[in-house]
């Protein structure tokens, strides 16, 4: 059985199984090079046909949209790359602000619900979005409810017949029901604890859900005991981020590394008692003291006057107590002994970190990238036979990196392929060697790994002992934000020895804060958060990437330290690297 999952949505992916195993994942934007590429993931399915059906599209027996309802607008127009912060903080202003504190031109209320802001910016052709891959010519003749619904019934089941010859069902598979089975299947868990596990998912919303509970029923299948949109957690997390001047759905992990920075705990609980207000978890209910009249312009007055680095401190603090009391009302309800979690809420490491610390938990299982990026894979487990399911060990599914043309994307970079040498015979003792000695390292070696983390396959690598390392890396190279921390890669042998991590959890794809271990914490300190000294670890399995754990054993073994700083192999606001051409640009557009 063959199975093809797609995400259209934000973070546009594809993912192949085949007899219950995913073979290849792929984002879209690795490919168009477009940050957050939205739209049908065209390039992506046409790359894992190719390097894993020997491009025999006819093979596949079924395909699942993650998802039932996506706004055409959404995919059309480029919000999610070319939005900058003065667009989305407009829109604010033109659309939203009318919709909730009135209009008085005589607009009606339905008139501001509906889509005639973006049906009007299209038809402008404003921030368009050059690669959905859809027919939108209705576009031009509908209305935006009527082209809205022929989208969501006829053109998503359309692209793929006009695309790919396709003409068998398309299955539309619900938004939170994908978060879970990427929950419960995508890492390794044993069979005893999936059935252990709840199930958990909660992001921003889709389908109408922002938050639901599952759990496997005695034939093996997940099912869903509660969820709502209630939740409304990683809604104002979002809209904090554009509050303090950042991208909403990108720049939220650059607020919570800015929020442990401040240690002024009266100024911070302020802040704190401003979302406990606004949103709080009690007596198994969320509920709201003094609700927000929406989620920008109210949240914006009540925090006016507070610090920025204390807003960032509240907001962590505020959304992992929240967070954690949820998890932990529903772990005592079921009876579970461990959770399983994933929706944009569970890339926050940091609340994460809290969750493991519940009492009475014994294991917290946050597979790779759980965005939306990660739809397209919940939805080949969603179709699977459950009797069949292989669980995911590994994200290691991209495409082995091709080395012709590997000079072709240097056009504008003041560089030509003259300017590169090649090195034979290159091994992990010498580039180990290159690492002690405070050379920085970018590695683009076997299947790219898939989602937000890089995993070893597309990343930059040093010494993490040496502080100048994260200066020289933050300014020279990647040009990010300085309060922003780096991640350890560490050998799993030895991770307990650097780490604080007493219920011996593995943390395979860097989806879980830990504390480090004070008498360790020097050694790696570059690859640690500069305020905290917390880490995001990559526990480096021998077993599932032995190429990566032995360039960090060679690394062990010059210098005593099983751990090499790693952040991805990408410039700043660009997509991680996915092809050697990507990283020879890269380099030359890096010093």
């Amino acid at each position: 059985m063959v199975i093809l999952g797609i995400s259209p949505g934000h973070n546009a992916s594809a993912a192949l199984m085949v007899d219950g195993r995913i073979v290849g994942m792929l984002q879209e934007e690795r490919l168009t090079r477009i940050k957050n590429q939205t739209g049908f993931p065209k390039r992506a399915i046409e790359s894992l046909v190719a390097d894993n059906l020997e491009g025999d599209f006819s093979r596949i027996d079924r395909i699942g949209y993650a998802g039932q309802i996506d706004s055409i607008y959404w995919t059309v127009l480029d919000r999610f790359s070319k939005f900058g912060i003065h667009d989305y903080v407009r829109e604010m202003h033109e659309y939203w602000y009318p919709l909730f504190y009135g209009k008085d031109d005589g607009t009606s209320e339905e008139e501001l619900w509906s889509d005639n802001y973006w049906h009007q910016q299209y038809l402008d052709g404003k921030m368009l979005n050059e690669n959905h891959n859809y027919d939108v010519s209705f576009l031009d003749r509908m209305g935006p409810k009527e082209a809205f619904n022929h989208f969501n019934d006829v053109e998503k089941k359309d692209v793929i017949k006009r695309l790919f010859d396709w003409h068998g069902e398309v299955e539309f598979l619900e938004h939170h029901s994908c978060h879970a089975h990427w929950a419960l299947y995508g890492s390794d868990l044993s069979a005893d604890q999936r059935k252990d596990s709840v199930i958990l998912t909660a992001d921003s919303r889709g389908d109408n859900h922002n938050w639901t509970v599952s759990v496997l029923d005695e034939k093996d299948r997940l099912q869903q005991i509660a969820g709502g949109l209630e939740n409304n957690v990683a809604r104002l997390y979002k809209y904090v981020t554009l509050i303090l001047g950042m991208k909403p759905d990108e720049h939220e992990y650059k607020v919570m590394g800015l929020s442990s920075y401040s240690t002024s705990k009266p100024h911070i609980e302020a802040v704190e008692r401003v979302f406990f207000e606004a949103l709080d978890f009690r007596d198994g209910s969320f509920v709201k003291d003094k609700p927000l009249k929406d989620s920008y312009f109210d949240l914006k007055n009540r925090l006016e006057g507070f610090r920025f680095d204390n807003i960032a401190a509240g907001l962590q603090n505020w959304s992992a107590s929240v967070t954690k009391s949820w998890v932990n009302y529903w772990l005592k309800k079921t009876g579970k002994k461990g959770v399983c979690f994933s929706g944009g809420l569970s890339m926050n490491i940091k609340a994460n970190a809290d969750i493991l610390a519940l009492e009475g938990l014994n294991w917290l299982n946050v597979p790779a990238s759980g965005g939306d990026e990660s739809l397209s894979g919940g939805a080949c487990f969603q179709m699977a036979v459950p009797e069949e399911i292989s669980s995911t060990k590994h994200v290691y599914l991209g495409a082995l990196p091709a080395f012709n043309g590997i000079y072709s994307l240097l056009d504008g970079t003041g560089f030509s392929e003259d300017d590169f040498f090649l090195v034979d015979d290159f091994d992990d003792e010498k580039a180990a060697l290159l690492l002690k000695h405070n050379e920085i390292v970018a590695r683009c070696i076997g299947r790219a790994e898939f989602g937000a983390r890089s995993l070893g396959n597309r990343s930059i690598l040093a010494n993490p002992s040496n502080l100048e390392n994260l200066k020289k890396i933050n300014v020279a190279i990647k040009h990010r934000d300085f309060w922003m921390p780096f991640a350890p890669s560490i050998l799993a042998e030895y991770a307990n020895e650097y780490l604080v991590n007493k219920k011996n959890v593995q943390s395979p794809f860097m989806t879980i804060g830990y504390d480090s271990q004070p008498d360790r914490s020097d050694e790696m300190v570059a690859a640690l958060h500069p305020a905290d000294r917390t880490a995001r670890p990559q526990f480096v399995d021998r077993a599932t990437n032995p190429e990566y754990w032995s360039l960090i054993d060679a690394f062990r073994q010059l210098t005593g330290t099983p751990v090499l700083l790693n952040t991805s192999l990408n410039l700043h606001g660009e997509p991680m690297n996915y092809s050697v051409a990507d990283a020879v640009r890269t380099v030359a557009l890096s010093d």
